[in-house]
């Protein structure tokens, strides 16, 4: 059995394909695949932001690497390609996790609210609701209106609202308050008050 043609590192990669008396098989494109492949992927991890065209085209290497040894090995080649693609996938995971690149893929901070904080920023919301205020620009129907001295986003309810108008606060949702223009207040409500 003659090696004539082979490079002298694809004599010793070739035992993994071998069977009987056959010629050995050249698996170095397939194994050149699978570093090419896992090599963009690092490069996409570390320099690239983002899982883009290179990430993909490493991957993409990858799986054929592990076609060609399947064609040009057989079944043995092909399982070892598998084999060695897992180990080096593997690894290549392994380096990432313990080198903090896994954090930028992965959310570190919870997205849970701690309950009493979530009720005292309610608390805090709802201190405006039914409170009277003055439009301090046009309401179309987003604007700004003062309640008991301060400053407040809230639109209508698709309503006009000319600025310097009284208006009411009627309703709120997670990011804005809802006015309509206030009654007038009558002499019995002043007297009261």
């Amino acid at each position: 059995m003659k090696l004539t043609g082979y490079a002298p590192y694809t004599r010793y990669l070739s035992f993994l394909a071998r069977a009987g008396d056959q010629e050995p098989v050249d698996l170095f494109l397939p194994i050149a695949l699978i570093l090419v492949g896992l090599v963009l992927i690092v490069i996409e991890v570390y320099l690239i932001p983002g899982f883009n065209v290179i990430g993909i085209l490493g991957l993409l290497l990858v799986a054929s690497a592990i076609i060609v040894a399947f064609n040009e090995g057989g079944t043995m080649g092909g399982l070892a390609a598998i084999g060695g693609s897992g180990i080096a996938v593997g690894g290549l995971f392994w380096f990432l996790y313990s080198s903090g690149a896994w954090d930028r893929f992965v959310l570190t901070t919870s997205l849970k609210r701690d309950p009493e904080k979530a009720e005292e920023d309610r608390d805090q919301r709802r201190k405006y609701l039914g409170k009277r205020g003055v439009a301090v620009t046009p309401l179309r129907p987003g604007g700004v209106v003062e309640i008991e001295g301060e400053r407040v986003e809230v639109s209508t309810e698709g309503e006009f609202i000319a600025s310097g108008s009284d208006v009411r606060v009627v309703a709120m949702d997670r990011r804005r308050y809802f006015v309509r223009l206030a009654e007038p207040m009558s002499e019995n409500t002043v007297s009261e008050s």
